[in-house]
């Protein structure tokens, strides 16, 4: 800009160099408006250019992190390849928001702190939806609850169950676990019979030695589908669906304060949802429907 002012005052207009008046005046206003664009493009180019909002920017890719220790949902096949629930539904959530999907494995143990480095932007792997897990990061909606579930012998029927037709039943539960509290409180005149295990509960329903189960609809569902169980039993009522007892249910952990990435979960899930894609995913990785 310095060497432009200067220019203007090397080439002021002098009098004595023009003989007629008007030939001067034009000729000055020329130069004139030459400077004062010349002095504009270079405050333009100046100017500092404003950044990209990170909100507004297209996402391309959706880098997930999970486990590979948890199956149905992560786990690898018998040919090596990273497979489950999990992985099936995050390639959907990836193809509804027409992105290329990245999932990475990590040992259970090591996601929060692979997590915290930032090279991630989302964790599909069961974890908690709790206090302690919201002070560092947010969650999607909730994509599967996991309900709490009877389970009778086939070769012994039983009354639907209720508070009522339970009152001196025997019924296996782990104990202190969520399920325990939940039949203290709402089915308090049966006669609860605690395990330390879930195998010493499912053998005790087997044996007859208790007249119903009550726990973890997936992790009974897995036995009454499995060998061990013989076919030897089923589901019986309704689920229960308690969040205070059972929790919110599985969600995707992501950054905090990324509420972006929040919705757009939420819209794929939903989509996936009513396009049949989440019904079909569950027949496929659960034979028994735990609801």
């Amino acid at each position: 800009m310095k060497r432009i002012k200067q220019g203007f005052i090397n080439n002021k207009c002098n009098v004595r160099q023009f003989s007629h008046p008007l030939r001067l005046a034009v000729l000055c206003l020329a130069l004139v408006i030459s400077v004062n664009l010349s002095i504009t493009s270079l405050n333009a180019q100046q100017q500092p250019t404003e950044p990209e909002d990170p909100a507004k920017a297209e996402r391309t890719i959706l880098r997930f992190l999970t486990s590979n220790d948890f199956p149905p949902f992560n786990y690898y096949d018998e040919e090596g390849n990273l497979s489950g629930f999990h992985i099936d539904l995050a390639n959907a959530i990836c193809r509804e928001m027409v992105v290329r999907c990245d999932i990475r494995v990590r040992n259970w143990n090591e996601i929060p702190l692979a997590f915290k480095g930032g090279d991630f932007d989302a964790i599909i792997a069961g974890i908690a939806v709790s206090k302690e897990n919201f002070q560092t990061m947010d969650f999607s909606n909730s994509y599967m609850r996991m309900p709490g579930r009877f389970a009778i012998l086939k070769s012994r029927p039983q009354p639907e169950p209720d508070p009522k037709r339970l009152s001196g039943k025997k019924v296996g539960v782990i104990e202190a676990s969520a399920h325990q509290a939940y039949l203290k409180k709402f089915f308090s005149e049966a006669k609860l019979v605690t395990f330390k295990s879930q195998t010493q509960a499912t053998s005790a329903l087997q044996s007859g030695e208790v007249d119903y189960l009550f726990g973890d609809a997936i992790q009974i569902m897995f036995w009454l589908n499995g060998s061990l169980s013989k076919q030897c039993c089923k589901f019986h009522g309704d689920a229960y669906w308690d969040a205070k007892y059972f929790g919110e249910g599985l969600a995707i952990a992501i950054n905090k304060g990324d509420m972006k990435l929040r919705i757009e979960l939420n819209e794929a899930i939903n989509q996936i949802r009513s396009s049949g894609t989440f019904e079909e995913l569950m027949l496929r990785y659960f034979p028994i429907n735990i609801y």
